[in-house]
């Protein structure tokens, strides 16, 4: 699946095509992924968890690279992808991420019409998926660990009342922003 030269070769190819990383998000990742980890410690973190991680996105953070350039502001190590979630919730779901992720269709409910803030806020609209990077505005795109959509993302676009909407799988929208990154910049 993971072509490992084909992706630093096109991540060189974007980087040596804007050289001071002026393109939106490009300042913060600056076309580099992070260190892989290692099969132990994706492990750790599985179990710890009780999860285990979609394999695209596993042998992405294994094999190819954890955290560092990817759409928008780039991708999350992994690690950090749980600590961030952690800040932004006002009360801890046990087995967040063990938690089956509960759409398989977008919810975008009216926030002043059909919940109120705090219910639309909530983290029980997210359980089973991880933060993977940040859109900004207060958006990001989380990957689905568990339940039926495990492996997709999805737009969280709480913040701006966009509610949540499916994308496409972990692989195929990394590659996607590899090929056409033209319509991640916004």
């Amino acid at each position: 699946m993971w072509d490992v030269e084909h992706v630093l070769s096109r991540l060189a190819a974007m980087a040596g095509a804007d050289p001071k990383c002026q393109k939106f998000g490009a300042g913060r990742h600056r076309y580099r992924l992070g260190p892989v980890i290692s099969e132990a410690e994706a492990a750790a973190f599985e179990e710890r968890h009780g999860v285990t991680l979609p394999e695209a996105y596993r042998t992405s953070v294994t094999q190819v690279g954890d955290g560092g350039a990817g759409p928008f502001y780039g991708l999350f190590r992994l690690e950090e992808s749980r600590r961030r979630d952690a800040e932004w919730e006002d009360r801890e779901i046990p087995d967040f991420l063990a938690t089956p992720f509960p759409h398989t269709e977008a919810w975008t409910p009216d926030p002043y019409k059909e919940l109120d803030g705090d219910e639309y806020d909530d983290p029980q609209w997210i359980t089973g998926s991880l933060n993977i990077a940040e859109f900004g505005c207060g958006a990001f795109l989380r990957l689905v660990i568990i339940g039926p959509e495990r492996g997709h993302i999805w737009f969280d676009d709480r913040p701006s009342d966009g509610g949540l909407t499916r994308e496409r799988g972990f692989y195929e929208w990394y590659m996607d922003w590899l090929t056409n990154p033209e319509q991640y910049f916004l």
